[in-house]
């Protein structure tokens, strides 16, 4: 398989996981959290089933992939945190 592709892949893996955060968890750094935590274990996954056996700069990538699983996932949970904080809003003006 092409990098092109396995890059993809990883992308869209990540983007499931913080879709499926935020859309579970209702607080966002919490949730955003919980996602760039679960995107590293993806990201040693992928890594650990390309090359056959750990990663020997496990602990690099790992901060590395944290660091932009981060930004992804802060991303991501953008539409969700407004939506909520509009949705909050709207139920205040109906109560």
């Amino acid at each position: 398989m092409s990098d092109a592709i396995q890059l993809f892949l990883l992308f869209l893996a990540w983007l499931v996981i913080a879709v499926g955060c935020h859309a579970s968890i209702r607080k966002y750094y919490l949730a955003s959290l919980t996602a760039a935590c679960a995107m590293v274990a993806a990201l040693q996954l992928a890594s650990y089933l390309q090359i056959g056996k750990p990663d020997p700069l496990w602990p690099l990538s790992s901060l590395v992939g944290f660091l932009l699983a981060g930004i992804v996932a802060l991303a991501v949970g953008l539409p969700f945190r407004i939506r909520r904080i509009i949705q909050s809003h709207h139920d205040n003006e109906n109560a």
